[in-house]
């Protein structure tokens, strides 16, 4: 009997350690835990470390590039990402380790992020997240444009039912500061164009619409407002940061 498939988990941190121990321990399924850190200042790579991990510590660049240094380092023959602030379910763990013993498997699975946020699982399809995480490690790459980066599979992709859960924000104000963050490296990826001032305005109202009444985000109350409400606020912001740039460009000099 051939031996079993191993799992290497692979994540990126910096200043995470009020979560880090969470997320690896959530993935005591895998084989390995591979951790790359960007010098961190609190407890995380001590953590981290405390809980058997290898711990690459390295600047931070992007996180496409980060990421794929994470990957680089990983041994096993499958390889689970999760961010420091996700935890893989129990029947998560169950469900991938019997994925891939099964005969023709796929080559990688989707696997859906469900986000707690304002003391809520989001489980209603406001957050269509389902993001591929796991994958055979010779047939898989980061690829994506920072700060959105993702799982590129040369290879046949499934799904699976278990989720992974999301505790991205510690509060209102921890969202509005990552809001802030993300948008900044978003807008630095688009070139300015003469329309920027215009997809202010469009871009944000449809993020709005589509996540307020396509997905139905209406449906969650308050909470589906809130959050169809700052999806289009990263998105403004972000254009009105492109928009400032081409506001740059014209100055005269």
């Amino acid at each position: 009997m051939s031996a079993r498939p191993t799992i290497s988990l692979i994540v990126i941190t910096r200043d995470e350690e009020q979560l880090i121990g969470q997320c690896l321990k959530s993935a005591s399924f895998c084989d390995e835990l591979v951790v790359v850190d960007s010098h961190s200042t609190d407890r995380t790579v001590e953590i981290a470390r405390a809980l058997g991990a290898v711990v690459i510590e390295r600047d931070f660049t992007d996180y496409v590039r980060q990421k794929q240094i994470a990957l680089d380092h990983a041994t096993s023959e499958w390889v689970l990402l999760m961010d420091a602030d996700e935890q893989a379910t129990y029947d998560l763990g169950r469900e991938l380790r019997a994925a891939i013993v099964a005969p023709g498997a796929p080559d990688g699975f989707r696997i859906r992020r469900v986000l707690h946020h304002l003391g809520h699982y989001y489980t209603r399809p406001i957050y269509r997240d389902r993001p591929v995480r796991l994958f055979r490690r010779a047939l898989g790459h980061i690829g994506g444009v920072d700060p959105h980066d993702k799982v590129v599979v040369n290879g046949r992709v499934g799904a699976l039912a278990a989720p992974i859960l999301h505790f991205s924000y510690r509060d209102i104000a921890d969202h509005v500061a990552t809001i802030n963050r993300f948008s900044t490296r978003g807008a630095a990826e688009i070139e300015p164009s003469a329309f920027a001032a215009v997809q202010m305005f469009t871009h944000a109202v449809w993020r709005f619409l589509n996540f307020y009444i396509v997905r139905g985000g209406f449906r969650d109350g308050g909470r589906g407002l809130y959050a169809a409400m700052t999806a289009a606020f990263y998105v403004f912001l972000k254009y009105a940061k492109v928009y400032e740039r081409r506001l740059r460009t014209l100055r005269p000099r």
